[in-house]
């Protein structure tokens, strides 16, 4: 299968597609053009992921319009009675990774897709879902108007995927529940996450404003995953589903200038269904910070979310951070997550290592990371 998809990916990607996993065999240059410390984007990354993945001020070299991310996991969980192993080691992911110009200059394709996915439930079991689309978009824009299809995460000022932690922030991470169905696995797909992917169509204006750019959005996502499972739990776990049944409206609106952005992001499904988060993101030196907080109502009652993170990239190759946060109204105290992230050489490839904490009581845990992007 992954050939299979690599072969269709090589075929149809026009020669001059330009797109982040192997922007740095593209163009000759290293990972840390594009990024702080991979996956992390610095000022020119983010510029370059917002025009469409590509760079026209550079030239460009035929290369395979792919890239593959391969990690190995180490997890030592809380030792609780509903744990399933207090310590495991496994290989959790194979990525394939592409993106670029299709076809016309204003038409722009992603996709991120798992052969191999394995995650961790809460109850410390493993989730098998290999074949799942990470994202899966068409971008079409015209001057300063942009339209999006397919399945990508809800929230564009702050994307979670680009992290250097292991562990998604909690504020945008944490989910609304959707409407009970009798199948589980459509009632999962009915919920709502800043940070989740769905099925979706989205529209967004993007106004210069000096050195600042002002982007406003609507969104409509839908219940369902576009997803190949290639397992028997994937075929339950990851199902392809999708279904014209709107889970609600996401409006988004945000100024960004480089790695600096302010804005807000809300969704609204009815009136005892909805969210609001306020984000700020700024970056001085080689410190970088994030700072999310909110509401969540889901018929009587409200929770409010918020996370405050920091990273210090000491240098190319090296970089430190902590988040901490919380989600009011689930019991549990605050959480904070240091981590150390690594990576080497970082040239037209990279193998990178992260160890993560998370203390909270007893639901602390060491997560250990170990993969190679190519």
């Amino acid at each position: 299968m992954l050939s299979a998809f690599s072969a269709f990916m090589l075929f149809t990607a026009p020669p001059a597609s330009e797109a982040i996993p192997y922007f740095a065999r593209r163009y000759g240059v290293t990972c840390n053009a594009c990024h702080a410390l991979p996956p992390k984007l610095n000022a020119f990354g983010e510029n370059f992921r917002r025009n469409g993945y590509s760079a026209p001020t550079l030239r460009a070299r035929r290369t395979v319009p792919m890239a593959l991310w391969v990690s190995g996991r180490y997890d030592a969980l809380p030792d609780a009675p509903n744990q399933f192993d207090a310590t495991r080691s496994y290989v959790n992911r194979i990525e394939a990774v592409s993106g670029g110009r299709l076809v016309a200059p204003w038409l722009s394709y992603f996709v991120e897709w798992r052969p191999l996915s394995l995650e961790t439930r809460g109850d410390g079991s493993l989730r098998d879902r290999s074949g799942r689309f990470e994202d899966l978009f068409l971008t079409a824009t015209t001057g300063g108007f942009g339209l999006t299809a397919g399945q990508f995460r809800q929230v564009d000022q702050v994307d979670v995927s680009l992290r250097l932690g292991l562990s998604e922030p909690l504020a945008l991470a944490a989910s609304l529940p959707g409407e009970a169905d009798a199948d589980p696995r459509i009632t999962s797909l009915r919920s709502f996450s800043p940070a989740g992917r769905s099925p979706a169509v989205r529209a967004a204006w993007t106004l210069p404003m000096g050195r600042w750019a002002w982007t406003s959005s609507v969104a409509v996502p839908f219940t369902g995953e576009f997803s190949l499972p290639l397992t028997d739990q994937a075929r339950v776990e990851a199902s392809n589903e999708f279904a014209l049944d709107a889970k609600g409206v996401v409006v988004e609106s945000f100024v960004r200038r480089g790695s600096t952005s302010w804005g807000a992001h809300g969704f609204y499904d009815h009136a005892g269904r909805y969210l609001v988060n306020g984000v700020a993101t700024g970056h001085r030196a080689g410190f970088y910070w994030t700072a999310i907080a909110g509401f969540e109502r889901l018929d009587t009652s409200t929770r409010v979310r918020w996370s405050a993170e920091g990273e210090y990239v000491v240098s190319p190759l090296f970089a430190l951070g902590t988040r901490v946060e919380n989600r009011g109204g689930d019991g549990a105290p605050p959480a904070a997550l240091p981590y150390i992230v690594a990576h080497f050489p970082g040239t037209h490839y990279t193998i990178r290592f992260t160890i993560e904490r998370r203390t909270q009581g007893d639901r602390s845990a060491t997560f250990v990371e170990v993969g190679t992007v190519f």
